[in-house]
């Protein structure tokens, strides 16, 4: 058994909105201690045929540092629910629908996440029959949450009985930040195929601070972190 620190949720150049390379991602996670990258590139603009292409990418940027792992956002046709999914899956087109993304997904042994579910409220779309097709919510964003969690999505999360996931959503440097899923394998070798197990398993904690994520979705250290955020964004504002 062993245990990696995951970053979740990475867009890289591959996606119509970043700009990263994957070589400058796998040298700038690997800096900050992460042993592998969960990459997830928006279904948008993304076509079958770059698919394999894709994946001989990521393993060609990949080192002995941080193993890139090749994942999917995939979007509805008017860009409101978003499902991250990895696995070794093919690519299932720009805008599918959701609930048939989902069983074939489940289908092919592949991992789908609700990403951030208040993102154009999102979770108004939520069907909880999607619930046994999902491994996790994205309960605690970067991009869309910042320095706190949203406990709108960890109540939904527990109310479905789904994991908690907390996420990047890396297009810019502004979204680094110490969230983190720790991952535990069932065994020494860091791979794509022991990655994807453990995803499936549900053998991952979330982290915050590289400490568990749980003891910030609730009680004194939510709000504090909430007291934190409303004055980072209000600062935001005055600057703007």
């Amino acid at each position: 058994m062993s245990t990696v620190r995951v970053a979740a949720h990475v867009h890289s150049e591959w996606s119509d909105d970043a700009s990263w390379s994957l070589p400058d991602i796998a040298s700038a996670f690997a800096r900050r201690g992460y042993g592998v990258v969960l990459l997830c590139e928006h279904s948008r603009g993304f076509a079958a045929g770059d698919w394999d292409s894709y994946l001989s990418a990521c393993a060609a940027a990949s080192t002995a540092d941080v193993l890139l792992v090749p994942g999917i956002e995939y979007n509805d046709a008017d860009n409101v629910v978003h499902v991250p999914v990895w696995g070794d899956v093919p690519f299932f087109g720009p805008t599918p629908e959701i609930p048939e993304l989902l069983a074939k997904a489940a289908a092919e042994d592949g991992v789908a996440v609700l990403a951030h579910p208040w993102r154009k409220e999102a979770w108004r779309r939520y069907d909880p029959a999607w619930a046994p097709y999902l491994t996790a919510v994205e309960v605690w964003i970067r991009k869309y949450d910042g320095i706190a969690p949203d406990r709108r999505a960890v109540q939904l999360a527990r109310r479905e009985g789904l994991r908690e996931f907390v996420a990047l959503d890396f297009h810019t440097g502004r979204q680094f930040f110490p969230l983190a899923m720790s991952l535990r394998l069932d065994g020494d070798e860091v791979d794509r195929a022991a990655v994807h197990r453990a995803l499936r398993a549900g053998t991952f904690e979330a982290l915050a601070f590289s400490r568990s994520a749980l003891r910030y979705l609730h009680g004194a250290r939510l709000r504090a972190l909430e007291l934190a955020e409303s004055a980072r964004r209000a600062a935001r504002r005055l600057r703007h």
